[in-house]
């Protein structure tokens, strides 16, 4: 089933305490120069297919947009659109009840593929069709991850993944067995809140098994006294 799938590689940053939410660590240039590593590494790693969960993507770059309904009556089946043929690159979004406002097809200059279930309303599913944003269906009301997964292989031809939060999208995958290695760029900044999300959450209804054993694989200080951690997962 692994080589039916992409290859996944999670990336997150974190304080030295685990919390992965830079926007709770301040605003002094010191910590904003920090938070720059994240960027850095992930082009260093140079992966061309990202994915996040609703959240994280409206928080950080649809910047909090409603979900555009298209006026009149819409009847569409519940299969897959694939848009952005000839896209090298690609910003995927977890988002099962289609509440992220897209306003058009690209993120960054990557195309924008949106994984749903089939509850969302057709007058969504007909403003993504307009703007050219793909969608793949991935449970009927619940995201199942390993058919979106197998879906954005098959369609999209993305045979590398690379995972970057939040936290319940992280701890998912993680519960899953779908992430296949780990890098950790650990900053030197302790938070120090109870609230703060770590960087994998899993609810205790859904946990699967006990811990998760890693494999160290490397361990190197970069500028800045950030740590870079590279695990594989057992």
């Amino acid at each position: 089933m692994k080589n039916e799938r992409p290859y996944v590689i999670c990336l997150m940053m974190t304080s030295v305490d685990g919390k992965i939410l830079s926007e709770k660590w301040g605003n002094s240039p010191r910590v904003k120069h920090l938070a720059q590593k994240f960027e850095q590494i992930h082009t260093e790693i140079g992966n061309k297919a990202w994915i996040v969960g609703r959240t994280t993507m409206e928080k950080d770059f649809t910047q909090y947009a409603k979900p555009i309904l298209k006026k009149g009556h819409q009847e569409i089946e519940r299969k897959d659109f694939v848009a952005g043929q000839g896209a090298e690159s690609f910003a995927i979004a977890i988002d099962g009840s289609g509440k992220l406002g897209w306003q058009n097809a690209e993120m960054q200059g990557d195309h924008v593929i949106t994984v749903l279930t089939e509850t969302v309303p057709d007058a969504y599913l007909a403003h993504l069709q307009d703007i050219g944003v793909s969608y793949i269906f991935a449970g009927q009301e619940q995201v199942d991850l390993k058919t979106a997964l197998y879906k954005l292989r098959a369609l999209y031809g993305i045979g590398k993944l690379m995972l970057e939060g939040g936290a319940r999208l992280n701890g998912s995958f993680l519960n899953e067995g779908l992430i296949d290695e780990l890098h950790q760029l650990i900053l030197p900044i302790a938070d120090g809140t109870i609230e703060t999300s770590t960087l994998f959450e899993i609810e205790p209804s859904a946990k699967k098994g006990g811990a998760t054993l890693l494999k160290l694989e490397r361990v190197k200080q970069i500028e800045d006294e950030v740590l870079w951690l590279t695990y594989k997962i057992k």
